[in-house]
Order: C-alpha cells, then sequence, then structure tokens
C-alpha cells in the first residue's frame, strides 16, 4: 500500500486501515520513521508557536503595566526572559532532543499501561509490537501541523497545534478500538488510563 494512501485513509478514520497495516511488513519500520517525523514538526510547531507567544506578550505587555504591580510586573517579566532563555535559537537543538527524547519516554510509559489494562483488565491478547505500529501510526495527523510554519498568525498557529492534538488521540483511539474491538467506553478507559499515566510517571 503506498504511503500517501496510508496516510489519507488513517486521516479518514477508515475502520480496516490499522488490520490492514499489522499484517505488512515493513508497518512497524515505517510506523518509527512516522512518529519520529512527526514529533519533530511538532515539536518544532509547538517552540514556534511558544516563541510567538512570547513575543506578543512582550510586544504588548508596557499597555498592562499600569494595571500591575511592580512586583507582578516583573515577575512576569522575569518570567518571560526566562522562557526566551529556554526557548531562543542557540539552545533550540538540545530543547528539539531533550523534548522529543522525553516524548519517546512518555509514550513507552503510556503504551505499556495500555498494555497492561489490555491484557489484565480488559482480558485482550495484545502484542507488544502491534500496539506500538498502532501507535506510531496514529501519529500522523501530526503532518498536518505544516502550515503552521508559512502562518504568521499565532492564534492560528495555536489552533493547528490544538487541533492536531486531539485529532491524534482520536487516531488513537480508532486503531484501538477497530484491531480490539473495543466498546466506546474501553477506548476512552484506555486513554484516559493512557495520558494520565504518560504524564504523571513520565514526570517522575
Amino acid at each position: 500500500m503506498k504511503d500517501s494512501k496510508i496516510i489519507s485513509r488513517i486521516l479518514r478514520l477508515d475502520k480496516n486501515i490499522y488490520n490492514e497495516l499489522l499484517v505488512q511488513k515493513d508497518s512497524l519500520q515505517k510506523s518509527i520513521f512516522i512518529y519520529l517525523t512527526t514529533s519533530v514538526l511538532l515539536t518544532l510547531g509547538v517552540f514556534r508557536f511558544i516563541n510567538g507567544v512570547l513575543d506578543f506578550i512582550k510586544d504588548n505587555l508596557m499597555a498592562f503595566q499600569q494595571e500591575l504591580s511592580n512586583q507582578e510586573f516583573s515577575m512576569i517579566r522575569s518570567l518571560i526572559d526566562e522562557l526566551e532563555v529556554a526557548f531562543n535559537s542557540e539552545n533550540a537543538f538540545s530543547n528539539i532532543t531533550s523534548s522529543i527524547t522525553s516524548s519517546v519516554i512518555s509514550s513507552g510509559i503510556g503504551l505499556v499501561i495500555i498494555y497492561f489494562v489490555l491484557k489484565y483488565l480488559l482480558r485482550q491478547d495484545s502484542e507488544p509490537k502491534n500496539l506500538l505500529i498502532i501507535y506510531c501510526y496514529s501519529n500522523i495527523p501530526g503532518l498536518l501541523i505544516a502550515p503552521s510554519f508559512v502562518i504568521s498568525s499565532i492564534f492560528v498557529q495555536g489552533v493547528l497545534v490544538t487541533f492536531v492534538a486531539v485529532f491524534s488521540i482520536v487516531t488513537f483511539g480508532s486503531g484501538l478500538k477497530q484491531v480490539y474491538s473495543l466498546r466506546n467506553i474501553e477506548v476512552i478507559l484506555l486513554l484516559v488510563s493512557w495520558m494520565f499515566g504518560s504524564t504523571i510517571l513520565g514526570s517522575i
């Protein structure tokens, strides 16, 4: 199956695409490549959005100075300066690498949680390889972040980042539902376990 067709069918939430992908020989390699590609794109998109927000706040901060106490104004200014240092171009590569590494670790923790919930709570036979393929391919909506690199509006960038994040969760849920024949409530249980587990345990 051509890559363009795979992308199109996943974005359309095709009801059979994941089952077909699991039996293809090169699915694991392709899915990991897609995951890494979308992770880089999303990280760059989020960094660009944050930088845009910081620039907007800096440009308009003086307008709110009269409504803030000196201490509050200094605190906000100090926070902006710290964030600028963290997200400036000189630290970009290390920040991106660190962010992607953290994302991989959090995702791995989340998938382990899903595996155990599927196996012991929902009584589903789940191969780790299949679960990894489903998750990696479900990140394809991350490719939709690309327009944010040529759009200057931070509002549109924010909408795109939010839309892509939500759409990726939806495609992941769609993949879990069709491969393991789950009910909607079971899919929600898995997604909630995945999000909270990867967030809490990944930050330890």
